[in-house]
């Protein structure tokens, strides 16, 4: 079935290897005040139905990075069972959580990723961009064990998989532990990266140190509207609520992006618990859901479509991990707590059994 998933993704792929595909993704992290990380993200992608799946790692899988040219890279056993998404019929983690409240998010980076050269010397303690999330869920409890194993190994990309997947794949990374640490790993110009995640934000290109400098065009931004003025009897007051907001961009690119989850996540009140905090990270990822036809790429007679396929929210204290889809937005979830940490096969199913609107009908209620 995987083999036939991919063969269905690459047909559906419009594009040559040359053209960047549609994709937006926005992500985010922040603290409740009972000491729960919550992790939140959208998944956006314009060139294809991803046909993504939900996916549960036990412990102790083999896993091994394949290289270009039928290269066998590091090898590994997972330490740590997880949950992730996969996508368009590849066995790579997009995001997911483990059962020590690690999360990780892949985003795109294009026109700044540039990975680490191959070493056939080096084989055995390399890995494909692909392989990050699965790499990491499986091996790390927190960010502070990831910053200190990643100069260790390298991180290449694989033309092969790009051909499969019928584009190229700039990646950086998002990785968030239960204690609140988070850090944003970019490999640009064949360097490592590793940025403490100050903000708690990730968006796309540019580099993330870049989105942090811009974030002082936008110093000005404050919850609450500046007491009411006149000049020379003409009143200044606000038409109404928000205007402390002004200049808040309302665009969908990358910068607009960042700026606009920081504004959220640190001007939002305070939430007291972990469900609060699920609550709080759906209605602040609802702000960054992208319909089917508003962004645009490509030619006019054949445009790539970028839109919102799923969103995922990880609470990392009590290890749940929670989805809804362009397809049926009811929220949806997998405790790993419940899980057979020790089982004995990796499970997938679809994120949709079926496309529908999951609708509840109350008109029952209300008869006499």
């Amino acid at each position: 079935m995987r083999t036939l998933r991919k063969i269905i993704a690459g047909s559906m792929i419009m594009i040559g290897l040359g053209t960047m595909p549609e994709l937006a993704c926005t992500a985010m992290e922040f603290t409740t005040q009972d000491g729960t990380t919550i992790y939140a993200r959208t998944l956006e992608w314009g060139v294809s139905d991803l046909h993504s799946e939900l996916e549960f790692v036990p412990r102790n899988k083999i896993f091994t990075s394949r290289l270009d040219a039928g290269q066998s890279g590091m090898s590994w056993h997972n330490k740590y069972a997880f949950t992730a998404i996969i996508a368009g019929g590849f066995p790579y983690a997009a995001d997911g959580l483990n059962e020590t409240g690690l999360t990780v998010g892949m985003l795109f980076y294009p026109g700044f990723a540039e990975y680490q050269s191959a070493d056939a010397s080096k084989d055995s303690s390399t890995i494909i961009n692909g392989d990050f999330g699965n790499y990491i869920l499986g091996n790390f409890k927190t960010v502070a064990e990831v910053k200190s194993a990643l100069p260790g190994i390298r991180v290449v990309k694989s033309v092969d998989l790009e051909k499969q997947f019928g584009t190229v794949l700039p990646l950086h990374f998002i990785v968030t532990d239960a204690t609140g640490a988070s850090i944003i790993v970019e490999y640009t110009k064949g360097q490592l990266n590793i940025f403490d995640n100050a903000v708690g934000v990730l968006t796309n290109s540019p580099s993330y140190d870049w989105h942090l400098l811009n974030l002082r065009n936008y110093a000005n931004l404050q919850p609450t509207s500046l007491p009411p003025r006149s000049i020379n009897g003409v009143s200044l007051a606000p038409f109404g609520a928000g205007s402390g907001m002004l200049g808040l961009p309302g665009d969908f690119t990358p910068p607009s992006r960042f700026i606009r989850a920081v504004a959220f996540i640190h001007t939002m009140e305070p939430v007291k618990t972990a469900q609060e905090g699920i609550s709080a990270a759906s209605a602040m990822l609802n702000n960054f859901d992208i319909p089917k036809g508003l962004i645009r790429e490509g030619t006019q007679d054949s445009p790539i479509l970028g839109y919102t396929q799923w969103s995922s929210i990880a609470d990392t204290k009590h290890e749940v991990y929670y989805y809804w889809t362009a397809y049926n937005r009811r929220m949806r979830c997998i405790d790993l707590t419940k899980m057979n940490l020790n089982g004995a096969k990796i499970i997938t199913m679809p994120l949709d059994k079926v496309r529908v609107e999951d609708i509840q009908d109350l008109s029952s209620e209300f008869t006499q």
